[in-house]
């Protein structure tokens, strides 16, 4: 089998899918800008306030959907840039049904997907034609932050799971809570506004410790149809060797969504077939994805 390390257009795809994923649970408006004199100066006191405070949220998450676009730009390792500006469509149901798909002129140029026993990506163009999918329970054993780890999309959208384990620190109007690995490398943080206790900042680690990942939300309830959700989504990858990647998204048409029993049941949050695609790609033990012959 031919393992495959995820670069070029599929880091757009997949990148596409995580900002959007970063800050899409429905929450409480934000007043944005500075902190007033009659707003909360502090937050939670310690790592027990914050888990239940974020345990709440996750509770209040609702099925949405929405459009929008996004402006996608990365460099090459040799400076060649790209720019690509889909349209996109979403489809949430918590805690794990969701269809995410973008179009590039009415045509799919990707789908992602995940419901509560599987995940998959798919790239329709040419030049990629290729289809990855795994197991929830295999993912839930990766280390968080990858292109196509669902665990960290889903914990992303507001659905996190904090625990004791995790520093907490309050420190410049956030509340920072941050996992270590057993050999005390940060792998993941998460930055909780003091005004709201909303997240706004989240990062991921590679296994050496840096920062690889960077995603911030702002827009909070602008023109959403009384769903308080960020309109405006910025991610930054770094540290990659292949170059670097970023995306400014800006959400519209943003509502509840109220799935009836068939799409529950049907194709909207079902895995698609793999028939037609050229290069199929399935998540192993060790956490890489292999090519299926």
């Amino acid at each position: 089998m031919e393992h495959f390390s995820a670069h070029g257009v599929l880091r757009l795809a997949a990148a596409v899918v995580v900002i959007w994923l970063a800050a899409a649970g429905c929450q409480p408006a934000l007043r944005e800008g500075p902190v007033s004199p009659i707003e909360p100066t502090r937050g939670k006191q310690n790592i027990n306030e914050a888990i239940a405070a974020l345990d709440a949220h996750r509770e209040r998450i609702k099925p949405i959907r929405a459009g929008g676009n996004c402006l996608v730009e990365w460099y090459e390792s040799n400076g060649t840039k790209h720019k690509e500006n889909p349209a996109i469509q979403v489809r949430l149901v918590p805690p794990d049904l969701l269809f995410f798909m973008g179009e590039i002129l009415g045509n799919e140029v990707v789908r992602f997907g995940t419901n509560s026993r599987e995940f998959w990506l798919r790239a329709k163009p040419k030049e990629i034609n290729s289809y990855w999918w795994g197991r929830r329970e295999t993912a839930q054993r990766c280390r968080g932050g990858g292109f196509l780890n669902p665990e960290s999309v889903l914990e992303a959208l507001g659905i996190v799971h904090v625990d004791t384990r995790w520093a907490f620190v309050g420190w410049g109007g956030f509340d920072i809570l941050t996992l270590h690995d057993e050999e005390g490398r940060p792998v993941k943080s998460v930055h909780v506004d003091w005004r709201d206790y909303l997240v706004k900042k989240i990062e991921y680690f590679d296994v050496y410790g840096q920062a690889r990942m960077t995603a911030r939300m702002s827009g909070y309830g602008d023109n959403t149809g009384g769903v308080p959700v960020p309109t405006q989504i910025d991610i930054l990858f770094l540290n990659s060797a292949d170059g670097s990647l970023s995306i400014n998204m800006t959400l519209r048409d943003v509502r509840l969504f109220e799935p009836t029993e068939e799409q529950l049941a049907g194709k909207l949050f079902a895995r698609p077939d793999t028939e037609g695609f050229e290069n199929v790609y399935i998540l192993a033990d060790n956490c890489e994805f292999v090519r299926v012959e």
